[in-house]
């Protein structure tokens, strides 16, 4: 009897477990900090034409940084959901050694990258106040997930190499931080508006 029970064990599917609080917790701050971040760097942003302000006709406006972070939280919550659909990451792979090199990496402007097409601030700029309402109306909705969700973010995600959706969640709020800095570069650069 006991050898029947330990097969039907064994032959059934692993069950994948939620994050576990302090995962959450780690998510939950993170988002914070990187919130307040973007928050704080637009704050004295008074006028259009600092708003608007592009030091170089290759370079993004504080306008286009703001933009473009908001359409990546989408971006980045797409990507994470899709990886929820796809299968077990290898269970060395399921852990928080990478979560560290994953936010250094993202956080650092050194290397340049060309952002999707999708997430081109072009033609998506709006005034302040209504960037500041979808910032917060889309960050919201990405802190209510990390909130709730029992989904097994460590244990799923894709790519090359792979990163756990888990990774995805630390990566979008480093995304956030990395084009808060770049805006604060526009911000500091020699012709930028005094008003």
């Amino acid at each position: 009897m006991l050898k029947s029970a330990l097969f039907l064990v064994a032959a059934l599917p692993l069950i994948a477990a939620p994050i576990t609080q302090a995962d959450r917790d780690k998510l939950i701050q993170d988002l914070n900090h990187s919130r307040q971040m973007f928050l704080d760097a637009i704050a004295d942003v008074k006028t259009e034409a600092q708003w608007n302000y592009k030091p170089a006709p290759d370079r993004w406006s504080v306008a286009e940084c703001a933009a473009h972070i908001i359409a990546a939280e989408q971006y980045f919550r797409d990507n994470i959901s899709q990886a929820l659909k796809g299968p077990m990451l290898p269970a060395a792979q399921q852990g928080d050694a990478g979560d560290g090199v994953i936010s250094k990496f993202i956080r650092d402007r050194s290397t340049k990258f060309q952002a999707p097409t999708a997430l081109e601030p072009a033609g998506k700029v709006t005034p302040k106040a209504q960037a500041l309402t979808d910032f917060e109306a889309t960050r919201a909705k990405t802190l209510e997930y990390v909130r709730t969700t029992q989904d097994a973010l460590r244990e799923h995600g894709g790519g090359t190499p792979p990163t756990s959706a888990y990774q995805l969640l630390l990566m979008l709020s480093g995304h956030t931080e990395r084009h808060t800095a770049q805006l604060l570069e526009v911000k500091a650069s020699q012709g930028y508006p005094k008003n």
